[in-house]
């Protein structure tokens, strides 16, 4: 059995009132129209502030506290109080992006408890990020997100202990369905959580064998049938171009197949996930050096996408879903492929190398084209870290969205993106694009032949050669896969960008 390195435990569940919580902190999360020249305003809210001893009362007539987007004022309770202190949260004024503010507010919380050493956390209050249940999700995958954190792999006996103890987060106070959206934000919160463990760590822990191993174990478990491929049998199938960039790599490639095929389908729906585990550049190596600094992150496409059917899986979402990664790495050996090399693909078409650090593309014209010719799936979403020019377009804020041979695909994934609060952003996919990257010796070649022009367009438009006509979607997640600077995600780190998105359209697709 693989085993992932272990996290902080923490659950969330739902409370009628903050009283006979036993709490280290009762949360009070506020906006500012909660408040009104030092007074509050709702007999709800002045309820809560009876429990409490007045110490919110006494906060927001101070001017310690005016709900300002996340600030936060803290003080101890009186004895007779439910809590041993209150921590009041801000939640501001504005009303966009509502999702990505809950979670935001979340990590808040999370990173604001977890320096009082708190092991039970009671949330309450009149703010509108917990007049939903959708929002109270968010919220709670933003309490697990801030919570997570990659263990070092050598611990101090007193951060072990830390480690291990669990966190208790109560939600009290609201509408009496927040219970079973508790529940699904558990499973959404359990594989954003293995999709970052995976994401951070170390490439020769994560490896090609790791990354398939654990998700074949956590894809069993949901019920899911699952089939892996090993180098040999890629070979002997026609993978001949994710073989040749996994050729100088001592560390066997894998292609992972997950189906999830409920018994109430009329639909099908492919994720095809990037998978490089490490990406060296191969022969056009990366320079300096330090430009391989995170290159662990290329394989995040993989880790959204098998997280994700995992989670539809327990969901029960009435679609078929196959999740489909290709998983290898870009080393420099005698046998990597070079510039120049042509490379035949298993739909037959061929490929020019121009760029060896053009692997991804590479790896997917396979992983596509099987998925198109063998899964048959209706709809094709593919996610990967594809191009340095996706962060030049939209930074580290958002994903770029190309579709393909459908009218109502586009629109589906940024309604689904909006609903959970995951930027994305349609990108042009203009006929002109394709010339780019029509080959003289092969079919096409692996960059276009004018240097930096719509780079992200390019690749997105080699992808599409390998999908059949059907509709497909091209989601480039460079700039989020880590480093996410976007509103409710955490930042530097990894952060599972993808998986929600992913549950998203499969739901919509199963609705249309």
């Amino acid at each position: 059995m693989t085993t992932l390195p272990p996290v902080k435990p923490v659950t969330v569940s739902a409370a009628n009132t903050i009283a006979n919580q036993s709490a280290d902190v009762v949360v009070v999360v506020l906006d500012e129209t909660d408040l009104e020249q030092g007074k509050i305003k709702s007999t709800e809210l002045q309820n809560i502030d009876s429990q409490l001893g007045g110490a919110v009362a006494a906060l927001v007539a101070l001017k310690d506290f005016e709900g300002k987007w996340l600030s936060t004022a803290v003080t101890l309770c009186p004895v007779n109080a439910v809590a041993k202190r209150v921590l009041l949260v801000g939640g501001g004024k504005k009303t966009d992006e509502k999702p990505a503010r809950a979670r935001q507010l979340g990590l808040k919380i999370a990173e604001e408890t977890a320096r009082f050493k708190s092991v039970k956390v009671t949330l309450c209050g009149t703010s509108t990020f917990l007049s939903t249940g959708e929002l109270v999700s968010q919220m709670t995958l933003g309490l697990r997100m801030g919570c997570y954190k990659y263990p070092n792999s050598n611990l101090t006996a007193e951060a072990r202990k830390e480690l291990e103890t669990p966190v208790e987060f109560k939600v009290a106070g609201t509408q009496s369905n927040v219970e079973a959206h508790l529940k699904q934000a558990a499973i959404v919160a359990d594989s954003i959580e293995t999709c970052r463990l995976l994401q951070d760590a170390p490439p020769n822990v994560a490896t090609p064998a790791y990354v398939a191993s654990v998700m074949s174990e956590k894809a069993r478990a949901a019920g899911l049938s699952v089939q892996v491929y090993g180098g040999e049998k890629l070979r002997q199938m026609g993978f001949g171009a994710m073989m040749a960039v996994a050729g100088g790599s001592a560390n066997d490639a894998q292609f992972v197949v997950f189906e999830y095929a409920p018994t109430n389908a009329k639909k099908s729906l492919a994720f095809v996930g990037k998978g490089l585990t490490m990406d060296t550049g191969g022969y056009s190596i990366k320079t300096p050096s330090t430009h391989q600094v995170g290159m662990k992150y290329d394989m995040s496409g993989a880790a959204v996408t098998l997280n994700a059917v995992v989670a539809i899986a327990k969901l029960q979402l009435p679609i078929r879903v196959f999740g489909v990664a290709a998983l290898c790495e870009n080393m420099v050996d005698a046998h990597a492929y070079r510039v120049g090399d042509v490379l035949t693909t298993y739909n037959g078409k061929t490929i020019e190398v121009l760029n060896t650090d053009a692997e991804g593309r590479i790896v997917l014209s396979d992983a596509l084209a099987y998925t198109a010719k063998d899964l048959k799936a209706d709809t094709i979403i593919e996610y990967s870290t594809l191009t340095g020019a996706m962060i030049t377009s939209l930074g580290h804020l958002g994903a770029g969205v190309f579709a393909f041979n459908s009218d109502t695909l586009e629109k589906t994934v940024v309604n689904a993106a909006q609903q959970v609060g995951e930027r994305v952003w349609p990108m042009p996919t203009w006929e002109e694009i394709g010339e780019d990257i029509k080959g003289t010796i092969a079919d096409v070649t692996n960059i276009g032949a004018t240097a930096g022009a719509a780079g992200s367009s390019v690749g997105a438009m080699f992808l599409k050669e390998f999908v059949e006509n059907k509709p497909y979607c091209h989601v480039d997640i460079a700039g989020v896969a880590n480093g996410n600077m976007a509103l409710g995600f955490p930042r530097k780190i990894s952060s599972g960008y993808g998986v929600q998105l992913s549950i998203e359209i499969a739901r919509a697709l199963s609705l249309n």
